[in-house]
């Protein structure tokens, strides 16, 4: 399914059609890909910028062993208004040889400059969190519950509003081409 477009409000709908009891690729968050966000979004130096740090970060988790789970995309990155940062919450399956909680920790704790919301934030433009897929099932229907109760309402005025959902083994190389070349085109012209 394609990214929907904005509502007169400016952000994307929280379900398409006459009711939210329709199919579920319609409702939010709508599965999309990577090329998919940056075509939509990448309308700006700015948002170009924070695409490809973004696209960067994805690849380092790669890099370090994260090859499945998915991230929501929200805050005013996904509304028609010029973002600052891009908020995400990164559901993802623990890599091989982590399952336990020992080995987790240690890895965590090698690569806590990818995994903590403030290094993330201050390198890549990300407000980025993590649930961990792995963990209780009980904790993680609470953290989506959390995550899906503050990201789908916008903050200012309650109005009930769409995410974007992209899997994290999702093909990034035409996105990452695309956001180069929109950068290339902006530099060009000034």
């Amino acid at each position: 399914m394609t990214i929907p477009q904005f509502t007169v409000d400016g952000i994307l709908p929280p379900y398409i059609g006459d009711n939210a009891g329709g199919p579920q690729e319609g409702m939010s968050p709508y599965l999309a890909e990577p090329l998919d966000v940056v075509d939509q979004f990448g309308t700006s130096v700015r948002r170009c910028v924070i695409l490809r740090d973004w696209l960067q970060h994805r690849a380092e988790l790669r890099d370090i062993g994260i090859l499945s789970g998915f991230q929501w995309l929200d805050g005013s990155f996904v509304e028609d208004k010029e973002p600052n940062d891009l908020d995400l919450v990164t559901f993802l399956f623990r890599p091989e040889g982590c399952q336990d909680a020992e080995p987790w920790n240690r890895w965590v704790g090698e690569n806590i400059s990818l995994l903590l919301r403030e290094p993330v934030r201050a390198r890549y433009k990300l407000d980025f969190f993590v649930v961990d897929m792995n963990g209780h099932p009980e904790t993680i229907v609470d953290a989506a519950r959390y995550w899906l109760g503050l990201f789908s309402h916008k903050r200012s005025t309650n109005q009930w509003k769409g995410m974007l959902k992209i899997r994290l083994d999702a093909d990034d190389v035409p996105a990452s081409e695309l956001v180069a070349a929109r950068l290339a085109a902006y530099e060009a012209s000034q």
